[in-house]
């Protein structure tokens, strides 16, 4: 469908997007006055999420902050598990896959493997759970669960796309709000991701006037930072600067990123895009190396994202494919000289409020 029938679509939605906006206030307005009710919990409990569908960065925001924590703390990282085709609770072990954990977790449990990766779509229960059998767990980080307020979190983080402001946003559908962008004023912190990486005084100055925070409320500006990329089947590095053709293949949210940066050092960039946590089958395999195989010239490589390595690397793909599949990870950079407060705040945070700390009053 173009972008002429997809605006078409949505306008003829508007009512409906009136709808569901009238609901989400409402049951905020409940969890506000008390009628709906917050669980709290002896652990620390760190909540990250957005408030635009889709491509804000949560995952690369994940992984920093377990970086920052594993060496001194027990986490937890806990999400629903979007599109596995498993239910209730499960925690990744061994034998786990991106179909049983969902392709996120099952991200994050590779790159970090002595953390306890869990998947329940009622994080209520999960949190019960894993206080229950792991009562030396310091810290929950809740990935995607900002809208989730049955769970009282002790540090909310919102994060925000630079390039597609909530202020300026709609309801879904005419929109791709989930809630009205007045939910901003739930975080504690505010994070901008994929800003620019010369970001200057002036265009901060415009999102602080724009999003108006309240005083307790801190605000960070990140942008994204490229890895070389390695190849999957080895993790031998190349340059994309030394490649003529680039076909990038992805199944995220939102690949515009990642395609300005390629383009950027590449000739010649192609692209095979399927729909977000598309899960690839044998079938798919055989598009990508049919698309590569159409792509001129010897100098040409394949590129893919650390989330679709997850599901690619349960497939049997043919030595022709491994040979030129790439992968490119990403993580967040704070702009402006910020990371140490970030931080300090982080990791005050959850020593004053890790189940066995002795300043824990809860």
């Amino acid at each position: 469908m173009n972008t002429s029938k997809i605006n078409i679509c949505r306008k003829l939605l508007y009512p409906v997007g009136w709808l569901y906006g009238i609901g989400t206030e409402v049951r905020n307005s409940l969890y506000e006055a008390g009628v709906l009710k917050s669980r709290s919990y002896k652990t620390a409990i760190i909540t990250v999420g957005n408030i635009t569908v889709g491509g804000t960065g949560k995952t690369p925001f994940v992984e920093y902050l377990i970086g920052i924590l594993k060496d001194n703390y027990k986490i937890v990282e806990l999400s629903r598990g979007y599109k596995r085709k498993t239910k209730g609770y499960l925690e990744a072990g061994t034998d786990a896959n991106a179909m049983q954990i969902g392709d996120e977790p099952y991200q994050i449990f590779r790159k970090f493997p002595d953390i306890k990766v869990v998947v329940d779509a009622n994080r209520c229960n999960a949190i019960e759970t894993i206080e229950n059998k792991y009562p030396d767990t310091d810290v929950f980080i809740l990935d995607d669960a900002f809208q989730y307020r049955r769970v009282n979190s002790g540090r909310s983080i919102l994060l925000i796309d630079y390039n597609k402001p909530i202020t300026e946003d709609s309801i879904l559908p005419y929109g791709d709000l989930r809630e009205s962008a007045k939910g901003r004023y739930r975080a504690d912190i505010v994070v901008m991701t994929k800003c620019p990486a010369n970001m200057n005084a002036f265009a901060t100055r415009e999102v602080k006037k724009s999003l108006n925070l309240q005083a307790h409320q801190n605000l960070y500006f990140t942008t994204l930072k490229y890895s070389v990329p390695r190849r999957m089947s080895d993790g031998k590095l190349i340059e994309l600067d030394k490649v003529q053709d680039v076909l990038l293949v992805t199944a995220i949210a939102n690949q515009a990123s990642l395609e300005e940066y390629v383009k950027s050092k590449v000739s010649n960039l192609h692209q095979f895009i399927y729909e977000d946590h598309h899960n690839y089958a044998d079938g798919d395999v055989k598009d990508i190396l049919s698309r590569l195989n159409a792509v001129s010239g010897e100098n040409k490589i394949v590129l893919t994202t650390a989330k679709d390595e997850s599901k690619l690397i349960g497939l049997d793909l043919p030595e022709e494919l491994l040979e030129k599949l790439y992968v490119i990870d990403v993580e967040i950079e704070f702009l402006f000289s910020s990371k140490d407060d970030f931080d300090k705040k982080i990791i005050g945070y959850v020593e004053k409020n890790k189940r066995n700390s002795i300043l824990f009053t809860k």
